[in-house]
């Protein structure tokens, strides 16, 4: 109306606000995401250590390991059916607030009573349900907090956040464990979390709810957690991109996890002979690789194409795992510890890139693909049969070293990965992807 007054500029437009909205959004979902993360990481770690500390016993401290994951695989889908059924907004919080509550009650035990083990391995459980819980509500929220132009750029910051937590929380958690308390650190990480829950009350889950359907109406039993899994089932076989992703996807899973838990340390340690702390390094540099991408693809313009770049991360991944078997060759036995060192490094970082170079392109179609309404309950199922092909990979990853040289098997996975670019590029259902 005053194309050339002053005043135009002190006018808020639809626009303006709504970007605003947006900025505000992605930073509070940042930070509470961190804190709440980053209290969990240090949490898991420090009280590991010190459950290892008191009791110097591998079997207490695989135990609380156990009870930290076991939650995941069990809750997943019950998460999912409650997240698509309630406030997501009042849910998110409440858990902050519930984690919060739960590390001040073993904070409390302990000034008043003395720290005792089975009371860690209880606050440890519950915090792994609360999680399985709160990260499935807050992954189904995504695509509401944000404009879809940006839904690739929220998802980089959630990878990122992930990838840093796991960089940064072991590294603070040992230097709590050093120089604080437990009681004190127990304080410190019971207030992060109501502080985490203080910001999400500011964020606007109904951004972007332009999709969005009808909540389900009906309350939470066994039966509708059964329909719920049916329901998901069913709608991933009727749809085209779903129904060939998720094996695939199901199956990277399965490698990677066989790959890099099992294989990795037995050809770094036990074939090569390189050294504990050497390991940790590489295994840290997986972290950085996914940082690296998290950052970088959040920055970038989102294609509108993404089917050239899923068959150049998967034959990245490919390569990167066969170069890390070729050390294994007799071959290379002349080469230094310190190559192979550097070569193991190096590769760490370009198949975490390739990784998220892929997995986050794949999050943002699900998203797309799913109806804000069943978002939750798909993640949950995805969730759990991830979670429950893990073991299954490390328990066949060991049967496997007892029958193939770890190199070998290095060259087959990355072979797979490889020829699964080629048939995902070429199949009919991704033409439009």
């Amino acid at each position: 109306m005053y194309p050339n007054s002053a005043i135009d500029n002190t006018i808020s437009t639809p626009n303006s606000l709504s970007d605003s909205k947006e900025k505000r959004n992605l930073y509070l979902f940042s930070m509470g995401k961190a804190v709440s993360l980053f209290g969990t990481y240090i949490y898991n770690f420090a009280v590991s250590l010190y459950i290892l500390k008191i009791t110097g016993s591998g079997t207490s401290f695989a135990l609380s390991i156990l009870l930290g994951t076991l939650p995941r695989v069990i809750l997943s889908p019950i998460a999912g059916s409650v997240s698509d059924r309630v406030n997501r907004k009042k849910m998110i919080v409440l858990l902050d607030i519930m984690s919060g509550v739960t590390v001040l009650l073993l904070f409390l035990q302990s000034i008043l009573f003395g720290i005792h083990i089975p009371f860690i391995y209880l606050t440890t459980f519950i915090l792994s349900g609360i999680s399985t819980f709160f990260n499935n509500c807050f992954l189904s929220a995504l695509p509401r907090l944000v404009s879809d132009k940006s839904l690739v750029k929220i998802n980089s910051y959630n990878r990122a956040i992930d990838s840093g937590s796991s960089i940064l929380g072991p590294v603070l958690a040992g230097m709590v464990f050093g120089f604080v308390s437990l009681d004190l650190f127990l304080f410190i990480n019971g207030i992060s979390f109501i502080l985490s829950a203080l910001s999400e009350l500011f964020i606007d889950f109904d951004f972007n709810i332009s999709n969005e359907e009808g909540k389900p109406s009906e309350s939470m039993s066994l039966r509708v957690i059964w329909k719920d899994a049916n329901e998901v089932i069913t709608f991933i076989k009727g749809n085209p991109i779903l129904s060939l992703i998720l094996p695939f996807s199901m199956t990277f899973n399965f490698l990677i996890s066989a790959s890099l838990t099992v294989i990795l340390p037995f050809q770094i340690n036990t074939v090569l002979g390189l050294s504990s702390a050497e390991y940790g390094i590489v295994e840290g540099a997986f972290s950085v690789g996914m940082l690296t991408a998290a950052l970088l693809i959040g920055r970038l313009p989102e294609k509108n194409k993404k089917r050239r770049g899923l068959a150049i991360g998967l034959v990245g991944m490919g390569i990167s795992l066969m170069i890390m078997g070729a050390p294994g060759f007799p071959i290379f036995n002349q080469l230094s510890k310190v190559t192979i060192f550097i070569v193991y490094v190096v590769m760490a970082v370009i198949f975490a890139f390739f990784l998220l170079y892929i997995d986050l392109p794949l999050g943002v179609l699900m998203q797309r693909s799913i109806p804000g309404t069943m978002l939750g309950r798909v993640m949950g199922i995805i969730g759990t049969l991830a979670s429950s092909l893990i073991p299954i990979g490390i328990i066949l990853a060991g049967l496997t070293l007892e029958i193939i040289p770890a190199y070998l098997i290095f060259i087959i996975t990355g072979l797979y990965f490889i020829v699964s670019a080629s048939i995902l590029y070429t199949h009919k259902a991704m033409k439009e992807y």
